[in-house]
Parts: C-alpha cells; sequence; structure tokens
C-alpha cells in the first residue's frame, strides 16, 4: 500500500508536465504571480507536518524542513520506507526497504519552486492557469522543456498569502496532493537535517 502511494510521488518527482493550456497575459495575473514569488523568496526557514493523498485514496502523514536556499527534507510517518532530503543542486532520495540511495538533479523536479536561491516561476516553467477562490489563490506550472506529461499546482491561502498545498499529477493520472498544516516559519533547523550520509547502508551492514 504504501509503495503505491510513494510510487505516485516519485512518479511525479519524475515525469511531471504537458502543455500548458493558459498563457497568463493579463497585468492583474503578473502581479499575482509577483506577489506569489516575493512570498516564496520571502521564506527563509519553514517547518510543517502535512498530509500526502494519493489518486487511489491512500494517506500518509509526515513533516517537511525548508531551508533555503537550497534545502529541504520530507520525513514521511515511521511506517513510510522513503526519506527525500535536498541540499543544493541534488535531491536525495532514500529507500530504508530496498537500503538504497538514489540522486536526482534539483533542477529536475518541480521542488526547485520551493528552493531555488532566487525563484522566477517563468524561468523554471511554463505559466498556466492562476486561479482565484473564495481566500485562495493557485497557481498551474507546467515543464519548460518537457512537454510530455502532467502538471504542478501550487495552492495558497490569501491575504494574508500562505502556501497551503501543492498538487502534482503525471501523464497516466497519478496524482498526489500534499497539504500543509500547522506551518512555522523563520525558526532555526539544524544542518543535519539536511545531510544524509553516503555510506549509511554499508554502515548497516557492517554492524
Amino acid at each position: 500500500m504504501i509503495n503505491k502511494i510513494l510510487s505516485g510521488l516519485i512518479v511525479a518527482i519524475f515525469f511531471l508536465y504537458t502543455n500548458p493550456l493558459i498563457c497568463l497575459e493579463k497585468k492583474e495575473d503578473l502581479a499575482e504571480i509577483k506577489r506569489i514569488e516575493r512570498y516564496l523568496n520571502n521564506i527563509t526557514t519553514l517547518k510543517s507536518s502535512f498530509i500526502q493523498i494519493s489518486s487511489n485514496g491512500e494517506r500518509l502523514d509526515g513533516d517537511i524542513f525548508i531551508s533555503r536556499p537550497g534545502r529541504l527534507r520530507v520525513q514521511y510517518e515511521t511506517s513510510s520506507p522513503v526519506l527525500l532530503v535536498a541540499n543544493g543542486s541534488t535531491l536525495t532520495y532514500v529507500d530504508w526497504e530496498l537500503e538504497e540511495i538514489s540522486y536526482i538533479p534539483t533542477s529536475e523536479t518541480p521542488l526547485r519552486a520551493l528552493i531555488a536561491p532566487r525563484i522566477e516561476l517563468d524561468q523554471f516553467f511554463k505559466l498556466g492557469k492562476l486561479e482565484r477562490g473564495l481566500g485562495t489563490l493557485s497557481i498551474t506550472l507546467y515543464n519548460s522543456e518537457d512537454e510530455s506529461a502532467g502538471y504542478f499546482k501550487l495552492l495558497f491561502a490569501d491575504k494574508p498569502l500562505q502556501l497551503k498545498q501543492w498538487f502534482l499529477k503525471d501523464a497516466t493520472g497519478t496524482s498526489v496532493k500534499i497539504s500543509l498544516l500547522d506551518v512555522e516559519r523563520e525558526l532555526e533547523l539544524k544542518d543535519d537535517l539536511f545531510i544524509v550520509d553516503p555510506f549509511l547502508f554499508e554502515k548497516n551492514k557492517d554492524k
């Protein structure tokens, strides 16, 4: 069950995006995008618990830590075999069950929209629909180079602006929604949260 949920997240991270349907040209839309960018760029540190729901309805809970620029940790509940850690240009994917560590360029994942040194969304993505709801604002983003699959959507509470959720969907219809709870900002985060020992499993085997 967990593997199905996590496979949705990993598929979304590796194989995101498709053709954009809407080109943003309205001045008010461009102003809102700049406001979103200012909010993201003003984040120094962030900690939040989250709920992750996959397209098959299954759920995982965990915690996310962000220390900009460049650092992020997605830590699932103890029953999950996966840990994601970004530190600079590399995203490290740890599979505790298989005892494997994989490395992915952060620039090839949508997570760069959260942790890049300078966030300018139109430099990373093709901009899709900007939607205003009752007290919410969302933007859909598409990969600027690979138009083969899916999209990435950021949802904010508005006035004041606060990131509340992101949603990823690939070309097969697999989707993952992550909702943030109890968001804390501008707190001290230890450096070791963003470090993964590359010899982690070799050390375990030696014990």
